[in-house]
């Protein structure tokens, strides 16, 4: 299997690695655009199989108002505020400086920010948003990803790059509507018409604004998102349906 973009672009295909890949029998793609790469590389004579990344739909699933008011109490998050979260890698690729572009023009009111995570970037976003700390929670690095997923109102993504992302699969699943870039990836994942999310240009922080600031003001919208999003999710992405389709794969090459 061959994963994201991002990772490609790390570790570029060398002379040995493609050597490699072309003693394989078949290539498993998450995504048209890696498949574009691996073509580009040369290596289009191996059968491609597109299998998507999984998420447990049963442990990230929608929570209701009650669990969500209870969920905020647990993690010391507002409970009035419409809760706008990011989860990831605070480094250049999940680009969170334009989040905090974003944030700093007071676009969205009654609104509270969560950055799950943590990475090099930190402390200089912290000081960015040092005059805001009663609007802004920083959590660091947590196993208990699925409790702010069901606790936001909207998940953040702003990435330069994305493969088939981890964390809008589990949004998706968790019925939280995302703003994210519109990258290869994430345009592949949530589709152009905005019934799965909303996709901004990468890099502009007055777009970004502009999404969240929509979703934040529109409960009908988020609503309507959530539900699309959570049966996309049951639908392509389960883990039970993933698991299956590499069954196949498999015993169809064992044979």
């Amino acid at each position: 299997a061959y994963g994201d973009v991002s990772e490609m672009t790390r570790l570029p295909l060398t002379g040995l690695r493609r050597t490699l890949l072309r003693r394989a029998d078949a290539i498993v793609t998450i995504s048209q655009a890696i498949e574009a790469e691996l073509v580009h590389f040369g290596l289009s004579s191996i059968p491609f199989h597109r299998i998507p990344n999984a998420v447990d739909c049963s442990e990230f699933s929608p929570a209701d108002a009650g669990e969500r008011a209870a969920l905020r109490r647990r993690l010391g998050l507002p409970d009035a505020r419409v809760l706008c979260a990011f989860v990831g890698r605070l480094v250049s690729q999940k680009a969170p400086d334009v989040l905090v572009d974003a944030w700093l023009m007071d676009a969205i009111p009654n609104a509270h920010l969560v950055l799950v995570g943590d990475g090099p970037l930190r402390l200089a976003l912290e000081r960015r948003l040092a005059a805001d700390r009663d609007r802004v929670t920083f959590v660091g690095v947590t196993t208990d990803v699925v409790s702010y997923l069901q606790a936001a109102d909207l998940l953040v993504l702003p990435s330069q790059a994305e493969g088939m992302s981890g964390v809008i699969l589990e949004a998706m699943a968790c019925g939280l509507p995302v703003v994210a870039t519109d990258v290869p990836g994430n345009r592949e994942l949530l589709g152009e018409g905005g019934t799965l999310g909303m996709l901004v240009p990468a890099g502009e922080a007055s777009g970004l604004a502009e999404a969240m600031a929509h979703l934040a003001g529109s409960p009908e919208v988020r609503q309507s998102i959530a539900v699309s999003a959570r049966a996309a999710a049951l639908e392509r992405f389960d883990i039970q349906r993933v698991a299956t389709e590499y069954l196949s794969l498999y015993a169809s090459l064992g044979t």
